[in-house]
């Protein structure tokens, strides 16, 4: 790789790493970390808070908003459908499987590159993104493997009416007070810290027993999610920011939720969590590729 590009995408990529590097050893150290806690931390108060402070202080065209929600919404489909049919031609449990193929890892991982390449442009447009992901994994992706939804759960998030706020505040220009934006501001902070120190623990203690099909099925998750990703760019028109953040987000891992509800419903917790973790290895190796490719 040329030094030049070298350059332009460690900035990028090295605060990922560290992060969640920094939560890897402190895991493989067995220091204590309530992934729960923290967790909740980061959805209920950092994330939030990120995404109202982020959206009301990012300033980009208004129809750009709308344009990144139809494109998620196309993306999560096409993801789905290209999953079922490429799952059914393995021999492969499509329940089991097709939301962790479906719906990417756009927190903690998607929403770091976003901010890192892009800045607090991508951010906010990152964040469209990933609450329709977060909505579609908590209703239909849950109901896939629970045979039930959890709309409930959905609608008692703050994240949920931190994105309307944000959205509805962007578009009639509100201006909060200055101390309550400096509280948004210090407070969302903690949420792309956390949740990078959360996927480093993760990666730490979930184990990979079956290797094999989780580095198929990686290899779908995110080669669909490349595809995707760029058709959907030149479908719609994009460039710049909007461009490289949804293929930032569409190609990213597995998200390691998907692992928690398959262990909740006994959809085969073994197989998910190998999935999660070699996307994500994977996911992490071939970064430097993706950046080259959004950057440019």
């Amino acid at each position: 790789m040329p030094l030049a590009a070298l350059a332009e995408i460690f900035p990028v990529i090295a605060p990922l790493f560290v992060l969640a590097g920094m939560g890897w050893l402190w895991a493989k150290r067995g220091r204590p970390f309530q992934v729960e806690t923290v967790s909740l931390l980061a959805t209920n108060i950092g994330t939030p808070c990120l995404v109202l402070h982020t959206l009301l202080a990012t300033q980009f065209e208004r129809s750009i908003i709308f344009v990144m929600l139809l494109a998620c919404v196309l993306a999560l489909a096409v993801f789905m459908a290209a999953s079922a049919l490429a799952l059914k031609l393995l021999h492969m449990p499509v329940r089991t499987f097709v939301s962790s193929l479906t719906f990417p890892n756009a927190g903690n991982a998607g929403l770091s590159l976003c901010l890192f390449a892009f800045g607090q442009q991508g951010l906010a447009l990152g964040i469209l993104f990933f609450a329709v992901s977060s909505l579609g994994n908590f209703t239909i992706g849950q109901a896939l493997m629970a045979g039930r939804g959890q709309l409930g759960t959905v609608l008692r998030s703050p994240m949920i009416y931190a994105v309307l706020a944000g959205i509805i505040g962007n578009l009639t220009d509100v201006q909060l007070p200055q101390w309550m934006m400096r509280s948004l501001q210090v407070a969302g902070g903690i949420a792309i810290p956390l949740m990078l120190l959360t996927l480093g623990v993760s990666l730490a203690t979930l184990k990979v027993q079956d290797v094999r099909n989780g580095i198929i099925l990686s290899v779908l998750r995110l080669g669909i999610g490349v595809a995707v990703g760029l058709g959907l760019t030149m479908l719609l028109g994009l460039e710049g920011p909007a461009r490289g953040v949804l293929i930032i987000q569409c190609a990213m891992p597995a998200a390691v939720i998907n692992y928690v509800f398959a262990a909740r419903y006994n959809r085969d917790p073994p197989a998910i969590a190998s999935l999660v973790v070699l996307s994500t290895l994977i996911s992490f190796a071939s970064l430097p590729a993706l950046l080259l490719l959004v950057l440019n």
